[in-house]
């Protein structure tokens, strides 16, 4: 399964408290993987069934821990990656990898600066239009 392999080199660059996931993802083979292996928890919707029992212990354990506070932070997550995806393109030009590398570092430094100008010129105009006009 490619999730498991991809959850495996996230862990090792960077240790999370939280996994969320959409629906797609509810195997009890990937809430295994992220309760025992890496000790830490999944934030998946279950996927419920009519009449069905759900089967599987991190699953069941999942549905009665779920918090939907923390899931729909995942939101924030994909409104960026459409931005980014919109003002700078989803293909990559680069072949090898580390210039791939290279070019996506370079999107999200010029969308954080983007971001910061954004607030500075609002914050400037906020201040200019407060000030009282002295004759």
């Amino acid at each position: 399964m490619n999730a498991i392999i991809v959850l495996r080199q996230c862990h090792r660059i960077r240790k999370a408290t939280w996994y969320v996931m959409d629906k797609g993802y509810d195997a009890e083979s990937i809430h295994r993987q992220i309760r025992e292996e890496l000790q830490s928890g999944s934030m998946i919707p279950v996927r419920e069934r009519k009449r069905k029992r759900i089967s599987g212990r991190y699953r069941r354990k999942n549905l009665a821990e779920f918090d939907e506070e923390i899931y729909h932070q995942r939101n924030l997550v994909e409104t960026v990656f459409s931005v980014l995806k919109r003002r700078f393109g989803e293909n990559l030009k680069a072949r090898k990898y580390w210039y791939q590398v290279k070019k996506i570092k370079i999107k999200l430094i010029l969308y954080n600066l983007r971001i910061v100008m954004k607030n500075y010129s609002l914050l400037f105009l906020l201040r200019n239009s407060t000030e009282p006009e002295i004759y």
